[in-house]
């Protein structure tokens, strides 16, 4: 429980793309280049270089904040369009002929205000065009 953010952001991180993670490596590969001048100027005391090591290096941070952020957006939005097509698919294989307003209308009547109309439409076309690729 003490460690269920971090486990759960791993855990995000581990099932993005490749290119997401390299998305998110370059950052901190960054954050150590600046760093690094930080350090180097922290101790030899120069001030003009220390000043603007400070401002990259918070830039670098914030960077790598807003990246985990996106992921995080990406990750739960990809596990919300599962659920409602699992959702969905329950409700068109007990029709006899699904269409795209008896799907949509069952499913409102169902499960009412969890998703927008604009979610289950295109759910419910990218249903039926799976359906009639089978």
């Amino acid at each position: 429980m003490r460690h269920r953010f971090v486990r759960n952001l791993f855990n995000e991180i581990l099932t993005t793309s490749r290119i997401i993670k390299i998305a998110l490596i370059i950052p901190f590969i960054v954050l150590l280049f600046d760093a690094e001048i930080f350090y180097y100027s922290w101790t030899n005391k120069e001030k003009t270089i220390l000043i603007a090591s400070g401002f990259v290096l918070l830039l670098s941070i914030l960077e790598i904040i807003a990246v985990i952020k996106e992921i995080h957006e990406h990750i739960s939005g990809i596990k919300r369009k599962e659920i409602l097509m699992e959702k969905i698919r329950h409700i068109a294989e007990d029709m006899e002929k699904p269409t795209v307003r008896k799907i949509m209308d069952t499913f409102i009547k169902k499960y009412g205000d969890e998703y927008s109309v604009n979610e289950i439409y295109h759910a419910v076309c990218d249903l039926l065009s799976d359906f009639s690729n089978k």
